[in-house]
């Protein structure tokens, strides 16, 4: 169930756990493996209290990347975690000044907090000013317990969100796939396009995706997936410069017969296997034309016969 805090408070007894959870990587989804454990050895629902926007936007702009998923997509992925309740925030200036005692009053107060479970590093309340020994010391007056869990490793580096922005921004989503445990997706909703696709024989899905999010510009062999249909598509990721070069656009052109058709307002999934190339300028649209059709060949041969996760 999505909740907002307007919808608080809870009666169940609850396993919190609280953060960004940009793109529920596979350190992400330890701490959630272990809060369902726990959840189901004490008898608990599971809490997962998450930020729109990210705090870093609002605190420290000047620091501030790009997201890894939207919110749509950051829900999706907690639903297939069978959480019981997701709690999404609006970080606003209200919020962000709880002190540490505050914060941890309100998962007591508000979620009928048992058990908490973070990362070790975890930190929290305003100033960033409370950790994980403070949250221990605090879990005997306010009846919960804190379970940490250890960094989780690819190799030798250790899978974090800000490793993932880097590998997006160089449209690397193999290297992504291997942090994330799973194909890289987003999820959008389908918008009005200008037919300017259709009027040169390539008409697409037109999406309109978060300005910051992370991913490099350019085209991508992938797939469209609605109502649990997936289709091979071309993928377009920019700023269109040969058609206009003002707005960012994501447009998906399926190259195969059409199974699904999604319509204005629909959220389909777009799920990015492999990037070809960057975006360019040309000269005509008849050349704009024949890269397409370069693009549509290559995808194929990366796609292969069907979707595979």
């Amino acid at each position: 169930m999505i909740l907002k805090l307007k919808d608080l408070s809870l009666k169940e007894n609850t396993a919190c756990t609280i953060g960004n959870y940009d793109g529920i990587h596979k350190g992400h989804q330890e701490i959630l493996r272990k809060l369902k454990e726990i959840a189901k050895d004490k008898n608990l629902k599971t809490v997962v209290i998450t930020f729109y926007p990210h705090p870093k936007k609002i605190l420290n702009p000047s620091k501030y990347k790009c997201l890894i998923v939207n919110l749509e997509t950051k829900v999706d992925l907690l639903k297939k975690e069978n959480i019981d309740y997701i709690l999404i925030v609006d970080f606003n200036k209200q919020f962000y000044q709880k002190s540490p005692e505050e914060f941890l009053k309100f998962l007591k107060e508000y979620l009928n907090c048992r058990a908490l479970v973070v990362g070790k590093d975890w930190r929290f309340g305003y100033g960033a000013k409370g950790d994980i020994n403070l949250a221990k010391e605090l879990s005997k007056d306010l009846d919960y317990e804190v379970f940490t869990i250890e960094d989780v490793k690819d190799g030798d580096k250790r899978v974090s969100s800000s490793e993932i922005r880097k590998y997006l921004k160089n449209g690397d989503v193999g290297k992504v796939k291997e942090f994330l445990g799973r194909d890289y997706y987003l999820i959008e909703k389908v918008v009005e396009g200008d037919k300017k696709g259709r009027e040169i024989g390539f008409p697409t899905l037109n999406l309109k995706p978060e300005e910051d999010v992370c991913l490099k510009k350019g085209v991508y062999a992938g797939y469209v997936c609605f109502r649990e249909i997936c289709q091979k598509a071309v993928i377009n990721y920019g700023n269109r410069p040969t058609v206009d070069g003002k707005k960012t656009f994501m447009e998906a052109h399926i190259i195969e017969d059409y199974k699904i058709s999604p319509t204005v307002n629909d959220y389909i999934k777009v799920i990015f296997k492999h990037y070809i190339r960057e975006e360019k300028q040309f000269k005509s649209v008849e050349d704009l034309k024949n890269q397409i059709k370069l693009d549509i060949e290559v995808a194929k041969n990366i796609l292969g016969e069907g979707y595979e996760n």
